[in-house]
């Protein structure tokens, strides 16, 4: 089989080649942005000025993702970086958070903090490995009941109604990489 410019890589070719590839620079992400007017989301971001540069290049939405801690395992944890990046970057673009969310408090958490929504990996996978699309449906809904069961604690009826006064953080919790 062919590509048409000579034989298909290996798995291995392929994978040694795109580990050999510089990652996107900024300029790369703007010249993308350029070629697309549609929404936009970068994810892994975990510094204050990558957030106000990612706003700079007119995406629409940012992940605060230290993408499970795959390349650097000593990241902060996205929910430690969360509350510096919403606040750097107001309300002028979406703000997303994933990772380490396991159950419906910490989507809870993570809204109170500037999240707009959060995104879940393991969790779904767990339930697709155990019992395929009845276990997503079932981790979806312990998510949904943990969510609206910590709304209904902190006394709230939607997740719009939370602010950072609603959780406590300990001193220190925080961290603000990068400005």
């Amino acid at each position: 089989m062919t590509s048409g410019e000579g034989p298909v890589p290996t798995f291995f070719e392929a994978y040694g080649e795109w580990m050999q590839t510089p990652p996107p620079s900024w300029a790369d992400l703007a010249w993308l942005r350029s070629q697309w007017d549609g929404p936009l989301m970068l994810k892994g971001i975990v510094r204050v000025d990558d957030a106000r540069r990612a706003v700079d290049i007119g995406v629409s939405a940012i992940s605060v993702s230290n993408h499970g801690g795959n390349n650097l395992d000593t990241t902060p944890a996205p929910v430690r970086c969360l509350a510096a990046v919403a606040e750097a970057v107001g309300d002028s673009i979406d703000v997303v958070m994933d990772g380490g969310v396991r159950r419906g408090s910490d989507v809870v958490k993570a809204m109170a903090l500037g999240a707009r929504a959060v995104m879940l990996g393991r969790a779904y996978l767990w339930g697709l490995a155990a019992n395929g699309q009845a276990g997503v449906e079932n981790v979806l809904d312990i998510m949904r009941g943990g969510i609206d069961s910590t709304l209904l604690g902190l006394g709230h009826a939607r997740p719009s109604d939370l602010t950072p006064g609603d959780i406590i953080v300990p001193a220190g919790f925080h961290r603000r990489l990068g400005g």
